[in-house]
């Protein structure tokens, strides 16, 4: 399998994240999402990881986009809409509020009703298939589609070994496409146009 290392990465932050106690199985063959079950679905789902004996697994470097607590009170008092759902999403995942509310900026407008012409709905502009992988029951409610939003930028930050601009890509473009490319930006007018726009808000809101 191409990007082995960016495979075994991934999987590993998995189970450093989620403690996971079963087999997982991966098929990063769809180009706009990323498909993870612990029960083998169908033949597509061909990569194994067998359940690590030790668990307390950690990953080699940190993710610079990754926050800690200390640095959770920087967007506390901001007047963003929605808020108090990105701050609540930050802490579960680790993920930076300032990130998430720059995905949400661009993506939405801040408009949790939003719909796209490929059915993505929401504040992150939540694909079917993703909404569907993290339960979420109604795509427009702020607190559930946020943090879906977020797990899956955790996701991707981690299987891109923390490159914003390529984990942005997979975002917008899906995962498959940056790996077309070999791990470079795909370069689709829409992609090279959301990435830079995301890292402005991103500045900003940091």
């Amino acid at each position: 399998m191409k990007n082995k290392s960016l495979l075994i990465v991934f999987l590993l932050a998995i189970f450093y994240f989620n403690f996971a106690l079963a087999d997982v199985f991966i098929n990063l063959e769809q180009l706009d999402e990323i498909s993870i079950s612990n029960t083998k679905i169908d033949d597509q789902y061909t990569f194994k990881i067998t359940e690590p004996k030790n668990t307390e697994l950690q990953l080699a470097e940190p993710l610079l986009v990754l926050v800690d607590d200390k640095n959770m009170h920087r967007l506390g008092h901001s007047q963003l809409p929605f808020n108090n759902e990105v701050q609540a999403a930050a802490k579960e995942t680790s993920v930076d509020a300032a990130l998430i509310h720059a995905v949400i900026a661009t993506e939405s407008k801040h408009n949790a009703k939003a719909i796209s012409s490929k059915g993505a709905r929401g504040l992150m502009q939540l694909m079917p298939a993703t909404a569907r992988r993290f339960n979420v029951q109604d795509k427009n409610d702020p607190k559930q589609n946020i943090l879906a939003g977020s797990k899956y930028l955790r996701e991707l930050l981690i299987l891109f070994k923390g490159d914003l601009k390529l984990t942005l890509a997979a975002y917008n473009a899906g995962p498959g496409a940056v790996q077309k490319y070999n791990g470079r930006m795909p370069p689709y007018k829409e992609t090279m146009h959301y990435v830079p726009k995301v890292l402005k808000y991103y500045r900003q809101y940091s």
